[in-house]
């Protein structure tokens, strides 16, 4: 697997996990400033991910084994961080 598209896989779903909570809460009404902050930075990490993948050469990019292991391992966290805060919320 190329490592381009592991690390922009990490980066999705870091973008989705602040994203998705903060875009729910802006439409239940919570219309504040590190909200609204936190869903477009999400957004933007999905989309500059997306182009990345789109625009950068697979066997150009480089990143070291233990930065990438470490992307995926923050990845995991973001997500069981927000996994858990969906369900202690129901």
């Amino acid at each position: 697997m190329k490592r381009l598209y592991v690390f922009n896989g990490t980066l999705v779903i870091i973008g989705l996990s602040l994203g998705l909570p903060a875009a729910q809460s802006l439409i239940i009404g919570d219309h504040s400033i590190p909200v609204l902050l936190m869903a477009l930075g999400g957004g933007g990490m999905i989309v500059s991910a997306g182009y990345e993948s789109l625009r950068t050469d697979p066997e150009e990019f480089t990143i070291s084994a233990a930065a990438l292991f470490a992307l995926v391992g923050a990845a995991c966290l973001s997500l069981l961080g927000t996994l858990l805060s969906a369900v202690s919320s129901l």
